[in-house]
């Protein structure tokens, strides 16, 4: 009888804009850190789908930064990103240092 991986098969058909319990744990503390408003703009400078409002495109662009440094160690990626993070949102002009957060 065949074994099968119902991790493996279930990855291979996740819905697009899965979001993984790490990816939102990440994204949840930077939305916190960074005071990130929920509303809309921050997508084109994380280059992910406009469609998205600045927290849900911060967890797919987590989860996209996931999956291309897999494998990864938890401190370690979570480091590396908010520094990546903290590049795109200063450079970006969104507000960030006015005591409003951003957007």
């Amino acid at each position: 009888m065949k074994n099968i991986n119902y991790q493996e098969l279930l990855a291979e058909h996740k819905p697009q804009g899965h979001i993984s319990s790490d990816a939102n744990k990440l994204a949840n503390g930077f939305i916190r850190e960074y005071c990130i408003q929920l509303d809309y703009g921050l997508a084109r400078f994380l280059e992910v789908d406009i469609c998205f409002d600045n927290h849900m495109a911060l967890r797919v662009w987590v989860q996209m930064r996931l999956d291309a440094y897999k494998p990864y160690v938890f401190e370690e990626i979570r480091a590396k990103l908010e520094s990546e993070l903290h590049d795109l949102l200063s450079s970006s002009g969104l507000g960030y240092g006015y005591g409003y957060g951003y957007l």
